[in-house]
């Protein structure tokens, strides 16, 4: 027993001592029990050495005889909010005529619009004060004010924090576009293009809100019959620089500003070509808007912007490829006289017709292959026509059908194979009737109309110059005529329901800038040019719209008395 005790006590001693390890291990590491939070020791800055560490006082650290403070309090005082732009602007001009204009400020723009009738150098001599709450300096360069220019504008409030803005001062706009040309000279001639620049503010206009040009730059001439010999509401054409997007239409360079001197209603061409545009065989229809016009800083009234009839891809297109041995072409029926253009070369006449002018191709010379190929073709066409027979081979009849309706509709004498009217045949096509041009004086606007409004205004005119064309001989053929019933029972609705409305939608939008063309044009109780209607009765601006409305609903009933169809 005792030899045996002896040998248990060494084993004994080493799992005492094993056990006291394991103890003292646990009592080290185990989680500390609920209690005060122990501070850690600071972290020592990197690059210190141990004693500049020990002689740096420790930041945030409690004093021996400070307080602690009560668990979630911050440590310190809850730092101010930075500060933030205060400034409240009020801006506003001073000097002659600065009672005329008001100026806005939205988000970062400050606007100055000043009346349609206001003097140019007055808006140039203005002085702008840009006046407001808690403003301290503004800094705004401009020895004199230039209309649609933008200037910068650097705000600085009472905190002296800063503000960017820009400053521009253009006609006030009313309803519809504001369009704006400036050009190097003035602009005299039809021929001659003088360089300039565009400007476009539509954010007003409903529809058109950023269809904006900033000063683009473009050449323009004069264009126009009447229109340019006849008034000082003369139209224009513009070529702009580089291709762009007017009002949204499709980007071009080419346009026309066009004068709405002989249309009191100011609404003639956009209801056509509203009308036209819902026929799918004028297979190109331009499109009409109105705007309010200036040049160089003179409003000179109500015009229409309109895409130019011409050959191209998006318009007319007659060099396809399919057949350029039966080459394509486009002629406008009464060429602008003011043109040098030679008789057998570039214009012609037929039997029936006279003035038919070559716009495209460009004809070298009298009895080349060209001129030679399109006068036959033209010959041939108007010989089967006059014959009542085989005209279906040289003309796309649905495309007459289209155009006749649009033209009787309208009652345009013009249009009647005297003045305005367009044809074009594609390579390797049929001849094509269109675009549809110039309404000013249709909807009874021209003293060549029938009296009474009884009869086809292209096919049986007192004029006479529309009393023999090819419709004279088309309405005697019953094919032809039957197609035009069809056709008129099919379209008849929706084109009066779309001359209806766009009457109404365009009256509402260009009133109030009627009343300015008006102060301008001082006509709606005086004769002006070819036009019938009775001024004495149709005296006011709304009276005019008025009698667009009626003519067409009592064409549309003469129509369909003579075709013998039910309204």
């Amino acid at each position: 027993m005792v030899k045996f005790m002896k040998k248990l006590i060494p084993v004994m001693l080493l799992v005492i001592i094993v056990l006291a390890g394991i103890i003292a291990y646990l009592s080290v590491t185990r989680t500390p029990g609920p209690g005060p939070e122990r501070t850690p020791a600071p972290t020592q800055p990197q690059g210190e050495t141990p004693e500049t560490a020990a002689n740096t006082p420790a930041e945030n650290t409690p004093s021996e005889n400070a307080t602690a403070e009560p668990a979630g309090t911050p440590a310190g005082p809850t730092p101010s909010p930075e500060p933030s732009y205060n400034a409240v602007l009020k801006p506003y001009v001073t000097g002659e005529g600065s009672s005329k204009v008001t100026v806005t400020v939205k988000e970062n723009l400050i606007l100055a619009e000043y009346p349609y009738t206001a003097n140019e150098s007055q808006i140039a001599s203005l002085k702008v004060v840009f006046d407001g709450e808690n403003v301290a300096k503004a800094d705004f360069q401009a020895e004199k004010l230039v209309p649609w220019q933008t200037y910068p504008v650097k705000i600085t409030d009472e905190n002296g924090l800063t503000k960017d803005y820009v400053f521009t001062c253009r006609p006030a706009a009313k309803n519809i576009p504001v369009v704006s040309v400036y050009s190097d000279a003035p602009v005299e001639s039809r021929t001659e293009y003088v360089s300039g620049k565009i400007y476009v503010n539509s954010d007003n206009a409903e529809g058109y809100y950023g269809k904006n040009i900033n000063g683009a730059a473009l050449k323009i001439r004069g264009r126009g019959n009447a229109s340019w010999s006849m008034t000082d509401k003369r139209s224009y054409r513009i070529k702009l620089d580089e291709k762009a997007s007017v009002l949204g239409l499709r980007s071009n360079r080419d346009w026309v500003i066009v004068s709405t001197y002989f249309d009191k209603s100011l609404i003639r061409n956009v209801v056509a070509h509203s009308m036209a545009a819902r026929m799918e065989y004028l297979y190109y229809t331009p499109t009409h808007i109105l705007v309010d016009f200036f040049l160089n800083g003179k409003y000179l009234g109500v015009y229409t912007v309109a895409d130019k009839i011409e050959e191209a891809k998006n318009k007319v297109d007659i060099y396809n490829g399919s057949n350029p041995a039966e080459p394509g072409f486009m002629i406008e029926i009464g060429w602008d006289y003011s043109q040098p253009y030679v008789r057998d070369r570039d214009y012609f006449d037929t039997d029936v017709i006279i003035r038919l002018f070559v716009k495209e191709p460009d004809i070298p010379a009298a009895n080349s292959p060209e001129i030679l190929y399109i006068k036959d073709y033209i010959k041939k066409t108007e010989q089967a026509i006059l014959a009542g027979e085989g005209y279906e081979k040289y003309l796309d009849v649905d495309s007459m059908v289209d155009w006749f309706i649009i033209a009787e509709l309208t009652n345009n004498t013009e249009m009647g194979f005297y003045r305005s009217c367009y044809m074009y045949k594609p390579e390797g096509g049929k001849l094509i009737m269109g675009p549809v041009w110039d309404f000013d004086m249709a909807f009874g606007n021209h003293s060549g109309d029938i009296p009474g409004y009884d009869g086809w205004a292209t096919a049986e005119a007192t004029y006479w110059l529309v009393n023999d064309t090819w419709t004279t001989y088309l309405i005697k053929d019953a094919k032809f005529m039957e197609k035009v019933k069809a056709r008129w029972l099919e379209k008849r609705q929706e084109l009066l329901d779309t001359a209806y409305a766009t009457i109404d939608t365009q009256y509402a939008l260009v009133k109030e800038s009627a009343d300015a063309n008006f102060e301008v044009w001082d006509i709606l109780t005086k004769q002006v040019g070819e036009g019938t209607v009775d001024y004495t009765v149709y005296n006011t601006y709304e009276k005019q719209v008025q009698y667009v409305r009626e003519f067409i609903t009592k064409r549309a009933a003469w129509i369909d008395r003579r075709l013998g169809v039910n309204g």
